[in-house]
C-alpha cells in the first residue's frame, strides 16, 4: 500500500519536484555507499594491523598459539604468516 502511495506521489510531481526527489534519493544512496565503503576499509585496516603485529611477535620468537591469543587471529592465519616468514 505504501508503494502505491509513493508511486501516486511520484506521478503527481512536477518535473522540478521529481528532479529534486531523484537528487535527494541519489544523495542518500551515495551517502550510504560511502558509509559502507568506510566500514570495509576500517575492517581491512584492523585486519592488516593484526597481521603486522603477529609478524612482529613471530619474529621475536613468540609461539604461534600465544600470537593467536594476543592478536585474535585464527591459528591457521598465524601459521600461514609464520610460513610466509619462513620461521
Amino acid at each position: 500500500m505504501k508503494d502505491a502511495f509513493q508511486g501516486w506521489e511520484e506521478l503527481s510531481m512536477t518535473q522540478e519536484e521529481y528532479l529534486a526527489y531523484e537528487s535527494r534519493l541519489k544523495r542518500i544512496m551515495d551517502d550510504e555507499s560511502s558509509r559502507m565503503e568506510a566500514e570495509i576499509r576500517e575492517k581491512k585496516a584492523v585486519k592488516d594491523n593484526k597481521k603486522s603485529i603477529a609478524r612482529k611477535l613471530l619474529a621475536k620468537g613468540m609461539e604461534p598459539k600465544e600470537v593467536g591469543e594476543v592478536t585474535e587471529l585464527p591459528m591457521e592465519k598465524v601459521l600461514e604468516l609464520k610460513e610466509e616468514m619462513r620461521l
